[in-house]
């Protein structure tokens, strides 16, 4: 507990941040709510920052950000000249729509013509433009080469780095002088935040000399060993917390009170600049079901990248199966004690506590793995408490669900979205990976939860051990199959994480693993390569480049029907299509390509959506472009191109150039 010695209440206690760079931008990432959540129960004074979502809304506030990036990104070079033109039509789509992007991202206010989802996409590309290319986002081939990069980056002046840097820079510098913080926490979730934390508490240490800093969450208890040893980790941070953070924090800043010695906090590694051997306190003992909910005050919680305001809860540490070969995360879990799972009432408290506290209607259990039984019960507890909220979770496609009665039961209180991991259908390789279901009842789970009106989404996973082309292509079959009932949300090879069975073990896997200080991840089709760890082969089975083009097929082969829980992103066929259109108006976020970035100008009018990334190409021969940018049929193929484009929302017929009856027969013929 907090000293009773009288305190300097102009400082914060604890500043706790999560960095950028990370997908993570659709709700906030928990691990910030519930250490803030247990600290100020426990009399602290925290302030809690995701940064994450600040540098978007920073680009929101001062869209003038992204005109001056892709300034500093133009080549000027004639064969870039396609690229530069889509970079600097994107930005001026932003700018065009700032208010109507403003009041939906900030607000979740109306988006006018654009709409809640287009709001959304275009904010998002317009901040994947803003950090193009930039420290921010870039990948690594092992930790010293990151290490080297954030020192030098520490170095520079920040009005000589990247704009987004910049901004960051700005963002923190900030804090730091409205909180003068005497514990800053870095959260760390995914590899992706590794260099830009790093770089933050370098800053933290030159503008903030006699703040301490710790770093966490998931990256560190993956890596700490290695990131024990980095000179740029020895010089800024004073401790790891490789476990939980909420008993390490609370007791850290007891000591900082001086009523308690250093010795006796839990769960931190201590680091010394000088490189001496680092040492580490006892270990935590608070418990998961010792823990309260999440509290999100201070965060803009309804500001986040989503279409409606979404928050999350999680009902366990760990995963109570921890036994897939693959998963990190799962595999910690299996010492004794290393699973906690909270009771039913605790997690009807925590989503009543969230529901009550912030409105939302919508809460994902955001754990590995979710004890589906448990979750059943919490939500009844809830609904008993007056609290009605659609949920997801995260699971697998185990035995349980083959009871339709159950499926039911889920969504009858809310369950609305379940995300499983999907391997394939070979039950040769889910047996070898130790996944702990059945194959054959894969189907029988789909028709139970679509018949209960659960959406199913899957992460597929490639190079599942030796998988053979057979075994590939039932498992292809069995998603075509099932494409208009799931949705699918990753595609990613299979990475060998430090600390999972694959790395203990990888001779029972039949993997030779390259454990130097080489990293790799999966950068053709995860977000900055996603999961990274080391690089692997495996005897007898598919090289890498075989694996990867597999998952490309399935990208190209298979057409996920589900995109949002309950929601079909295909409308089912409405017969025959309707009448030809003669005259169609593109919508703002619509461009046509200037002849300097289409070689093929002089024959047909290229259409850029930059809200849905996609390129339409119709020839001159039948389409016309008025000089007010109204798009004309000369052709009665031209006219069905307008209906289709029309149908692809890329603009709207003209109401005073309505189709002709002989256009309309022309087109249903």
């Amino acid at each position: 507990m907090p000293s009773s010695t009288p305190a300097d209440r102009t400082r914060t206690d604890a500043l706790l941040i999560f960095p950028p760079q990370t997908e993570a931008r659709f709700f906030p990432y928990l691990s910030l709510p519930y250490l803030t959540g247990h600290l100020r129960r426990r009399g602290r004074r925290v302030h809690q920052a995701d940064l994450n979502i600040a540098v978007l809304h920073e680009l929101l506030r001062r869209p003038a950000l992204l005109d001056d990036a892709v300034r500093a990104q133009d080549t000027g070079d004639d064969r870039t000249a396609v690229s530069d033109w889509y970079r600097r039509a994107v930005a001026d789509v932003f700018a065009a729509h700032i208010g109507d992007l403003r009041a939906h991202v900030l607000h979740k206010e109306p988006a006018g013509d654009l709409g809640a989802d287009r709001a959304v996409r275009l904010a998002g590309l317009a901040l994947e433009l803003l950090v193009r290319d930039t420290f921010l986002v870039r990948t690594w081939e092992n930790l010293d080469r990151l290490d080297d990069a954030v020192r030098r980056a520490a170095a520079r002046p920040p009005a000589a780095s990247d704009v987004p840097v910049a901004s960051l820079h700005r963002l923190v510098s900030g804090l730091l002088g409205r909180h003068r913080p005497r514990v800053v926490g870095l959260s760390v979730a995914f590899f992706s935040q590794l260099a830009p934390a790093l770089l933050i508490a370098a800053w933290v240490r030159r503008l903030a000399p006699d703040t301490r800093i710790c770093l966490g969450g998931q990256q560190v208890m993956l890596r700490h060993d290695s990131l024990a040893r980095l000179p740029g980790v020895l010089e800024s941070v004073d401790a790891l917390c490789p476990t939980a953070g909420e008993e390490p924090l609370e007791r850290w800043l007891d000591a900082l009170d001086g009523t308690v010695p250093v010795t006796a906090v839990p769960g931190m590694t201590w680091l010394s600049p000088s490189g001496a051997e680092s040492r580490t306190g006892p270990p935590v003992i608070l418990r998961f079901r010792d823990l309260g909910p999440p509290d999100f005050t201070g965060l803009p919680f309804r500001s986040y990248l989503n279409d409606a305001l979404e928050l999350a809860i999680v009902s366990c540490v760990g995963c109570y199966w921890g036994r897939c070969a693959f998963c990190s995360y799962g595999n910690r879990a299996l010492p004794q004690g290393g699973y906690q799972q909270g009771t039913a009432t605790q997690i009807a408290d925590a989503v009543e506590t969230v529901v009550r506290a912030t409105g939302t209607r919508y809460v994902s259990v955001a754990d590995e793995n979710t004890n589906l039984r448990l979750i059943l019960k919490a939500m009844r507890v809830a609904r008993a408490r007056g609290v009605r909220v659609r949920f997801g979770v995260r699971g697998r496609l185990e035995a349980i669900l083959t009871d339709p009665q159950f499926c039911l039961d889920l969504a009858a209180v809310g369950c609305a979205m379940i995300s499983v991991g999907y391997e394939g259908v070979s039950q040769r390789l889910l047996d070898r990976m130790d996944r702990g279901v059945r194959a054959a009842d894969y189907q029988l789970i789909l028709d139970n939860l679509d018949a209960a009106g659960i959406t199913v989404r899957f992460s597929v996973m490639g190079q599942v051990l030796d998988e053979t082309p057979d075994e590939f292509e039932a498992s292809l079959r069995f998603l075509v199959d099932n494409e208009r009932r799931i949705g699918i949300d990753a595609l990613e090879l299979m990475v060998a994480e430090p600390g999972s069975r694959l790395v203990g073990s990888p001779e029972e896997y039949g993997l030779a693993l390259d454990t130097t200080d080489r990293l790799t991840g999966n950068p053709e089709l995860s977000y900055l390569a996603g999961r990274v760890g080391h690089p692997l082969s495996v005897r007898g089975g598919p090289t890498r480049t075989e694996a990867l083009d597999r998952l490309v097929r399935i990208f190209h082969t298979v057409r996920p029907g589900r995109t949002h829980a309950s929601t079909s992103s295909h409308p089912a066929s409405a017969g025959p299509r309707g009448p030809g259109v003669e005259a169609l108006r593109p919508h703002t976020w619509v461009r046509v390509a200037p002849p300097s970035a289409d070689d093929r100008a002089a024959d047909r009018v290229t259409l850029a959506d930059l809200v849905r990334e996609r390129f339409y190409a119709l020839p001159r021969a039948d389409v016309e472009q008025r000089p007010d940018g109204l798009l004309t049929a000369r052709t009665e193929r031209g006219s069905r191109l307008l209906a289709r484009l029309a149908d692809a929302g890329a603009g709207a017929a003209d109401p005073e150039r309505s189709a002709s009856p002989a256009a309309s027969a022309r087109s249903s013929s």
